[in-house]
């Protein structure tokens, strides 16, 4: 059985547990949190911030020092999520399918699918300015395509 740590254990000692699991487990907090955690990435986060640190300091600087490499500034700086957009815009240009059939593809979700396309894709550099417009076109079709089924 997998482990599943509660708000109690972020609470507590077990703070050093879950922060060494997290290293680990070279899993994004989001994901590692979607898989062992009863609470959010979010509170996770501030109880790294702000609980590790009275348990173990030396652990909680390794734990902020990964946090800080996963957090890239721009799309540029961000390798994955420049890999992810860029097969987000060929799905979507080459496959036609949709925000949702994206995410379900590339097992994430929608909302980060829609930020790629609107978002990432249009400060790419690598994208020409044609590309951008079709890319913001197509998006344009499916939304008005689920607006007339009722959708």
């Amino acid at each position: 059985m997998d482990k599943m740590y509660n708000i109690d254990d972020a609470n507590s000692c077990k703070i050093k547990e879950i922060a060494e699991f997290f290293l680990e487990s070279g899993l994004s907090l989001r994901s590692f949190c979607n898989l062992y955690c009863l609470f959010s990435h979010v509170t996770l986060r501030e109880k790294f911030l702000n609980v590790l640190p009275f348990v173990d300091k030396e652990m909680a600087e390794k734990v902020k020092e990964k946090l800080e490499s996963k957090r890239a500034k721009n799309i540029n700086d961000d390798y994955e999520a420049k890999i992810r957009t860029l097969s987000a815009i060929k799905m979507l240009m080459e496959r036609n399918l949709t925000v949702k059939e994206i995410a379900e593809e590339l097992n994430t979700t929608e909302m980060i699918i829609y930020r790629d396309l609107t978002k990432r894709a249009l400060i790419m550099e690598e994208i020409d300015s044609d590309l951008k417009r079709q890319i913001l076109l197509r998006l344009q079709d499916h939304k008005n395509y689920n607006l007339t089924k009722g959708r």
